[in-house]
């Protein structure tokens, strides 16, 4: 038991200098780009520092206290772009999917085809509503990020 114990501890010790040896090196935190705008967090030892751009512009920022907020903003904005692009990609493919069923239900059905079709045809409202919303939401966060872009720079 005691040489289990002692094995722990060592393993623990050997971890945590081998993650401070690591984190010491400059290395890439996280980085997004959505639309035209982008961001990458660069870790250098205990300093963060950020290159943001929008296609036009690019431009690196020393995070500190003061812009600490806005960064995250930018941050959170185009991860939220990114998204709800994925959404809309995701419901353009459902409403696809919706038309091709619906296509086939009315060559292959005719006894009941009023009947499918407005089924089908409450699918493909679904999906246009949700297509909808995923683009409010993709230019919402497209007009904070430019929001926070202008503030940032």
């Amino acid at each position: 038991m005691r040489i289990s114990f002692q094995l722990f501890i060592m393993t623990v010790l050997l971890f945590n200098l081998l993650q401070t040896y690591v984190f010491a090196s400059s290395q890439t935190v996280a980085e997004k780009k959505a639309g035209s705008f982008h961001y990458s967090i660069i870790a250098d030892g205990e300093f963060l520092t950020w290159s943001i751009g929008d296609g036009k512009k690019q431009s690196e920022i020393q995070e500190g206290k003061k812009n600490q907020r806005e960064l995250d903003r930018f941050r959170e904005a185009v991860n939220e772009m990114s998204v709800q692009k994925f959404s809309l990609i995701i419901y353009i493919l459902y409403l696809i999917l919706i038309g091709i069923i619906g296509y086939i239900l009315y060559k292959k059905c005719a006894k009941k085809r009023e009947e499918l079709m407005a089924i089908v045809a409450l699918f493909a409202i679904y999906a246009i509503y949700k297509c909808y919303r995923a683009y409010e939401f993709f230019v919402a966060a497209q007009w904070d990020a430019k929001y926070y872009f202008a503030v940032l720079t």
